[in-house]
């Protein structure tokens, strides 16, 4: 009986240290899934790593080109409200011409025009959500988008 008993006690034990196991895991987890803090000051320190996007584009450099896309992409998740929907469209543009490049074993500037051109009845609202998202930088930020290589005069 007392065999039984210190079988059934380890089995409590070892049942209990595994809830407490659970319930940890299941804490940091939640932690750890916590959606981020969406802020002007945050989105602009992330627009920061985006400094050199045009130029990348531009260049169509891929050692540039795939970190600044995905700092683009980041970029989305901290975006406050009034300004998420612009720049998710620009992020998501960006990314598709992007991966369509990145895709290419040819051509890259050839695979650049075509993914454009392909893209074309995105234009417009590509083009007003850039300009949004600039405004909203040079509002918030102090700073545009453009790099010097590309900004106009």
């Amino acid at each position: 009986m007392s065999a039984a008993w210190s079988n059934r006690r380890s089995l409590i034990l070892f049942l209990l240290v595994l809830v407490i196991l659970a319930a940890t895991g299941i804490g940091i987890w939640a932690f750890a899934k916590k959606p981020p803090t969406r802020s002007a000051a945050k989105l602009c320190e992330q627009l920061a790593q985006v400094d050199t996007l045009s130029t990348s584009i531009v260049t169509l450099d891929p050692t540039t080109l795939g970190p600044q896309v995905a700092e683009l992409q980041r970029a989305t998740s901290i975006a406050p409200a009034d300004i998420q929907a612009q720049l998710s469209v620009l992020a998501t543009f960006v990314q598709e011409v992007a991966d369509a490049v990145r895709a290419s074993p040819v051509n890259k500037k050839d695979t650049l025009v075509a993914a454009l051109a392909e893209r074309q009845g995105r234009v417009d609202e590509v083009t007003a959500a850039g300009q949004a998202v600039e405004g909203w930088t040079i509002a918030n930020c102090g700073t545009s988008l453009r790099t010097t290589t590309t900004r106009r005069q």
